[in-house]
């Protein structure tokens, strides 16, 4: 019979090795950014990797072209920035879903493979009956 805290303790270390896998991921994707101007080349807008509008530079000559006009300048530039964003994410999270996916399949097992789910809950269940057998907390 395997050893409860060994059990939760080799559990508990694989998933440290998946979460140290993708530190720091959040820090970088939120540096990344994309730039594009329009056709034109009147407009330049910069989004975050979400998508959000984080700049706009508009060129004087924009301003003359009418509201409509710079309407469709503005949203030129900011579509062609979203899909630079877009590349970057791609690129810097370039084999991520197969890592991940091989992470959490050597902890969980494959999809529609439930017998890790029982070894989970086993665990648990040993856990809590070695819980119960330690001493209360001292007064």
């Amino acid at each position: 019979m395997t050893d409860p805290t060994s059990a939760f303790d080799a559990l508990a270390g694989r998933i440290a090795d998946i979460e140290s896998r993708f530190a720091g991921l959040r820090d970088d994707l939120a540096e990344l950014s994309g730039t594009a101007t329009d056709e034109s080349g009147l407009v330049s807008a910069t989004v975050d990797a979400t998508g959000a509008l984080t700049g706009l530079t508009v060129a004087p000559a924009a301003l003359r072209a009418g509201a409509e006009r710079m309407a469709e300048l503005v949203l030129d530039a900011y579509r062609r920035a979203r899909t630079t964003a877009t590349e970057h994410v791609e690129e810097h999270t370039d084999g991520l879903e197969t890592a991940l996916g091989t992470g959490l399949t050597d902890l969980f097992g494959k999809p529609g493979d439930f017998s890790a789910l029982g070894r989970l809950e086993e665990t648990v269940a040993r856990l809590g009956r070695l819980d119960d057998r330690l001493p209360g907390t001292p007064a």
